[in-house]
């Protein structure tokens, strides 16, 4: 490493014992020390840390020397990234993830993609008020065939020797036998340290039931990380801020087993300008899945937020160069910055649904909103193919009868897809977009 590099990285000298003192007892001095890693100008190296450094990548590092050591020695690097499937389809938290793994795949490093099908069997904790709801195990087969399908899609696998590879864990864990998994691995956690991490810590605050079973997740998670470890030679693990805990956990275990260095690295939760959690709509969580939401849908989230948390966006989301990005900094509250929207919304829309028609979403978009119009939620109505139109706006509540609806056709007053309806006999089939004047509008699967 240049002897620059290293005199920006005496300002980490504090984060670098983790290895030792700190991973030996202190995890709760961990979690705080680590987190001033956002705070402190960190230059790495490495070209590709100090990207994924300006674009808001990086949160919490455990090790960032290890880390800008494994990115400049040459050598392969694999890392992981785990996918709990606690739901049926993927959501933009995790496209945070997928689109760090695809910055990373580029560089050449390989990615390991976890499907955590035995993990979610017994709950990822959420470290909130309540555990979350245990899943059948039917639930979560199906989960992890949805998702896999999906991810599939957007993480390359056919990359050389950069593919990634997809594993299950449940594959692994649920071959272990409980006394010899206590009987070689039951010394290494420390209960004292799991009590002070902050996760568990605000939990025991509250007074709040707090389960042996979450501490279980952490063990298999740790688990998971000394297994790929060894098996795949993975040093690096990244995840979720919500995840820090857990992460430290696999670091300490792979050092007190093997002697040798990981490095745990965590990217920020995604929230707006106001400081709350992105992702969610009046309707619910905004979903990766066509099924559950459609790109129509899924462009007019990203087409509408707040000015604010464009360039933010745009830095994570797209594979725009950082200096473009901030560009458009000062367009915040111009008329301009909606068609840096429009911009953000296509990139991350045809990255997720590279099938979407943009000109569709676009000409739909103006002719109900008018161009550059702010959007607004549209209801989604599943209807039987070849649904008529005129029964169509009364199942949609668009009318409330079939001759009122007729007579909205007759003045004209009815568009799909921003074309206006001249009779009765349209068929609807598939996905379309059907309003009444400017102001109701909502989109139909037939």
């Amino acid at each position: 490493m240049p002897s620059q590099s290293k005199a920006h990285l005496r300002r980490f000298n504090v984060l670098l014992p983790l290895n030792s003192w700190l991973l030996r007892g202190m995890s709760g001095i961990l979690e705080v020390v680590a987190a001033l890693y956002t705070s402190l100008d960190m230059r790495f190296s490495s070209p590709v840390l100090n990207d994924l450094d300006r674009r808001g990548f990086l949160y919490q590092i455990t090790d960032p020397q290890a880390l800008d050591e494994l990115f400049c020695r040459g050598e392969e690097i694999v890392f992981y990234v785990g996918f709990d499937p606690t739901a049926k389809s993927l959501h933009i938290g995790h496209l945070l993830w997928i689109r760090l793994i695809r910055k990373l795949q580029a560089v050449g490093a390989r990615p390991i993609v976890i499907v955590g099908g035995a993990t979610s069997k017994i709950g990822d904790p959420t470290w909130k008020d309540k555990e979350r709801v245990m899943l059948d195990y039917a639930v979560v087969t199906e989960n992890v065939r949805s998702i896999t399908e999906k991810l599939r899609r957007l993480v390359k696998f056919d990359e050389g020797k950069h593919s990634a590879i997809l594993l299950n864990n449940d594959d692994w864990l649920s071959k272990l036998n409980y006394l010899e998994f206590l009987r070689d691995f039951g010394s290494l956690f420390s209960v004292n340290k799991m009590l002070t991490m902050d996760s568990v810590s605000r939990r025991l605050e509250r007074q709040q039931h707090l389960s042996f079973l979450e501490f279980n997740y952490m063990l298999l998670q740790a688990y998971d990380f000394l297994y790929l470890f060894e098996n795949h030679n993975c040093k690096i693990q990244i995840g979720g801020a919500d995840q820090w805990s857990n992460m430290i956990s696999g670091v300490d275990l792979i050092r007190r087993k093997t002697g040798q260095v990981a490095v745990g690295m965590s990217m920020p939760l995604l929230t707006n300008a106001e400081g709350k959690k992105m992702g969610k709509t009046e309707k619910g969580s905004v979903w990766m899945d066509e099924r559950l939401m459609s790109p129509f849908d899924f462009w007019q989230y990203w087409r509408n937020v707040d000015d604010r948390d464009v360039t933010t966006l745009m830095k994570l989301f797209t594979d725009l160069e950082v200096d473009e990005i901030e560009r458009y900094e000062a367009l915040v509250g111009r008329k301009e910055m909606n068609d840096a929207k429009g911009r953000l919304a296509d990139e991350i829309t045809s990255f997720v649904h590279p099938h979407a028609d943009l000109d569709v979403i676009h000409k739909t978009a103006a002719g109900l909103f008018g161009e550059g119009g702010d959007l607004g939620d549209v209801k989604t109505f599943d209807l039987p193919a070849g649904t008529r139109i005129d029964r169509a706006l009364v199942l949609t509540g668009l009318a409330s009868s079939q001759t009122a609806a007729r007579r909205l056709i007759d003045g004209r007053g009815v568009k799909i897809d921003g074309q206006t309806v001249e009779t009765y006999d349209v068929l609807l089939i598939g996905e379309a977009l059907i309003s009444v004047g400017k102001k109701k509008f909502v989109l139909v699967k037939a």
